[in-house]
């Protein structure tokens, strides 16, 4: 009777892991479907079951670039980096700007900047490179080249969003909080409240000692129940990049 009961148990369990087990979509219209409302979902690590079940099919670049870029949208960045490694022999401008991003949430910046550098020899209008570049140099801690390439993307038309906030971080690297101000609260009041861009804003008027008006913001934004912890919090830190739009 025990040896039954085991039995059952072992069973059951493999019948738990089989069902368990993403099943890979028939068709492309299929694939397609689900997709789409895993995507509507943000369910990120259920779009990297769909895509590496359908890889297990058959190989396919363009679902290897998909599974790639969701595995860096759920912050796994090494990942990410390891399946995009075969399109690497091919040139590919999303291919390498994946792989840039990558680097830089990883903190490994020289290499960032070389890929970027790499881009701009095939694309030398690439508002998304020299945002990347721009990225990487403000967090090497080098400001003002990382200034020019901000400027540059956003000549080359990068969206303003972008751009303006990736200036304004690169001004809190420096400390220089009421530039920050300048930019982002312009930004505010025409009805941009984009989270990075509310808590770029909120840090910059703490830093400059615009307690009232950061709280003010904190509650008619709801970013938290508790306004003055937070304040506090923020009073006691440094900039670090977390919240550069790469």
């Amino acid at each position: 009777m025990r040896f039954f009961k085991a039995g059952c148990i072992i069973v059951l369990c493999s019948t738990v892991l089989i069902g368990c087990a993403a099943r890979a979509p028939a068709t492309t219209a299929e694939m397609n479907y689900r997709e789409d409302i895993l995507l509507k979902a943000k369910n990120y690590s259920g779009l990297i079951s769909l895509y590496r079940s359908w890889l297990r099919k058959k190989e396919d670049p363009e679902a290897r670039l998909k599974l790639s870029r969701f595995y860096y949208q759920a912050g796994d960045y090494k990942s990410s980096l390891y399946y995009l490694q075969p399109l690497y022999k091919k040139a590919d401008i999303r291919v390498y700007t994946l792989q840039a991003q990558n680097m830089i949430a990883l903190g490994d910046y020289a290499p960032a900047i070389r890929v970027t550098d790499r881009i701009l020899q095939t694309q030398p209008q690439s508002a998304e490179a020299y945002n990347l570049k721009g990225i990487a140099l403000a967090l090497s801690g080098k400001l003002s080249e990382a200034t020019a390439a901000i400027d540059q993307s956003r000549t080359l038309f990068i969206a303003d969003d972008v751009a303006l906030n990736n200036q304004a971080m690169i001004n809190l690297l420096d400390k220089r909080y009421q530039d920050a101000v300048g930019i982002l609260l312009p930004q505010y009041l025409r009805g941009r409240k984009q989270a990075q861009l509310l808590r770029n804003l909120v840090f910059s008027l703490v830093k400059v000692g615009d307690i009232r008006y950061a709280r003010s913001i904190i509650q008619s934004e709801n970013l938290s129940s508790h306004p003055d912890e937070l304040i506090d919090a923020l009073a006691r830190i440094t900039a670090t990049g977390e919240d550069i739009n790469a």
